[in-house]
């Protein structure tokens, strides 16, 4: 089921500009049986990439009555009151016509949609999950870093390396000519945020000049510093995930998921050979995402007990 700008419909037009070259952001929330989960730091997000894109932001009361207007709908055609489901807001700067020029009158468009609560096998969370460092890389872009903007071309062609069942994200790296060096550091998953913890201080990478600023990150640094967690933001390389005790990735709809295995594939060249020779670190610790798991999963109704292995 679909709302755009408030009426119940499933089309847009060819010429809206979210179609035509990404000129917009989303939202990925989780609705909990009751409410959305962190609705104020995703309105926030929202509001601020809205203020840098330059497109004209909705009421904010008059968007969260058209969620519970298309909630209640689907409540009542499938008599599933109070069903964990997703919510997703796709706020495009409307129509306009061809080339990259601002129209003159643009007006926003605003699509709510809500999809089935995807399920993930409990041992995804006991055991942790098995990932792969991902040869597509994210360009460095200071004025979109931290949005969740409708280009993710970047992001879709990161998990189309996934090719093998049993990996269930990947780790992506940033690349930029910073100092006129080339350099690849670890940003993100392809989509969530990852953390590492290593001599009991948690780490994320800082989103500065690509990554997404996600909800989840956001709350579990607040939450981390209230409960006297070391926390540092910075550039990490590779070899500073390899050293890590424990990894985990977070994002708002499968809370904090841990990671059991990460291969590192030897990409020496553009051309990715079929078998590739890869270095794999394997982590047995779920200390301190347990910790963490315990103010986010249970919310997202997703095991928040991890195994030590």
């Amino acid at each position: 089921m679909a709302l755009v700008n408030g009426h119940e419909q499933n089309y847009i037009s060819i010429a809206d500009r979210g179609l035509a070259y990404g000129d917009g952001l989303f939202e990925t929330i989780a609705w909990t049986g009751k409410y959305l989960h962190l609705w104020a730091r995703h309105w926030h997000r929202l509001k601020e990439g809205a203020q840098r894109l330059q497109i004209k932001l909705p009421d904010e009361q008059q968007v969260l009555t058209q969620i519970k207007t298309l909630i209640a709908a689907q409540n009542r055609s499938q008599a599933s009151y109070q069903m964990a489901r997703v919510v997703k807001l796709i706020l495009s700067r409307g129509s306009g016509g061809r080339g990259y020029r601002l129209p003159d009158s643009p007006e926003p468009q605003l699509i709510i949609t809500l999809h089935p609560w995807p399920e993930r096998e409990d041992s995804d969370y006991q055991q942790g999950i098995r990932v792969r460092v991902c040869h597509t890389m994210l360009s460095a872009q200071p004025v979109l870093a931290g949005l969740k903007h409708l280009n993710r071309l970047e992001q879709v062609m990161a998990a189309s390396e996934l090719t093998d069942t049993c990996y269930m994200e990947g780790l992506m790296l940033e690349f930029s000519t910073a100092d006129h060096l080339q350099r690849q550091t670890v940003i993100e998953g392809i989509s969530s945020n990852v953390f590492f913890v290593r001599e009991g201080q948690l780490h994320t990478p800082e989103i500065r000049h690509s990554g997404v600023n996600g909800t989840i990150r956001c709350e579990l640094l607040e939450y981390a510093k209230k409960r006297g967690i070391q926390v540092q933001t910075g550039v990490y390389s590779l070899q500073d995930m390899m050293d890590a005790e424990e990894v985990f990735f977070s994002n708002s709809i499968f809370g904090i998921l841990p990671v059991r295995q990460i291969d590192y594939p030897d990409y020496t060249s553009h051309c990715i050979p079929n078998n590739i020779q890869s270095v794999s670190k394997y982590y047995n610790q779920r200390k301190l995402s347990t910790l963490l798991a315990q103010n986010i999963n249970q919310v997202l109704q997703r095991p928040c007990q991890f195994n030590e292995l």
